[in-house]
């Protein structure tokens, strides 16, 4: 099993959690979002994920398995989502 490498993300307000996410995975591997392989939607319904963060008032952590990576998305002190990558490459 290779090493394990951590990479925060935090969304710009205009952008979607579901697109911060796979930006966020993208950026992890040192990929280009356009060109990774993986699908969001192998993984987690996006739009599920976009409404549960609705107005960027995140209330909850979430954490789920997606390409070769554990995605825990939490809280900042203002209730903003930060987006914790752990690449298992």
């Amino acid at each position: 099993m290779g090493d394990t490498e951590e990479f925060y993300y935090e969304p710009d307000e205009e952008e979607t959690l579901s697109t911060a996410v796979v930006t966020a995975v993208a950026r992890a591997h040192d990929e280009d979002m356009i060109d990774q392989k993986w699908l969001i939607s192998e993984d987690i319904n996006a739009d599920a994920l976009d409404g549960l963060f609705q107005q960027h008032n995140l209330k909850m952590t979430l954490q789920f398995e997606a390409d070769t990576t554990t995605a825990t998305i939490m809280a900042d002190v203002d209730g903003n989502p930060v987006i914790r990558i752990e690449s298992h490459r």
